[in-house]
């Protein structure tokens, strides 16, 4: 089991403008859920968010997140590259991490 943001979560980030999130679990809604509230405001306000990302070779370093999704047709999510834009002492380096599931915006 792990926790989900459930809807007042989603709710606040959406009335804070916040347009990308991502969560450390296989979903941000509550893992009971079976209509998915999250996904669903995220779809209606087009807002993304990302499930699962293993950023664990730039914790504790600022970073620019980066994702680029493969688009599937007819679906609302797919698979996605993340990449890392890391300032080292003003040194830019770009990191390839994985791929993740990339939800919430419509075809």
């Amino acid at each position: 089991m792990f926790p989900g943001l459930g809807e007042d979560g989603c709710q606040w980030i959406l009335n804070k403008g916040i347009t990308t999130f991502g969560v450390d679990s296989p979903t941000p809604d509550n893992p009971m859920s079976t209509n998915y509230p999250v996904h669903l405001m995220c779809r209606h306000e087009r807002k993304t968010h990302y499930e699962n990302p293993v950023l664990t070779e730039v914790a504790g370093k600022r970073f620019t997140f980066v994702g680029f999704p493969l688009k599937v047709v007819g679906a609302h999510g797919g698979p996605t590259r993340v990449v890392a834009l890391l300032d080292e002492c003003g040194n830019w380096s770009i990191m390839v991490t994985h791929r993740l599931g990339r939800h919430g915006r419509g075809p």
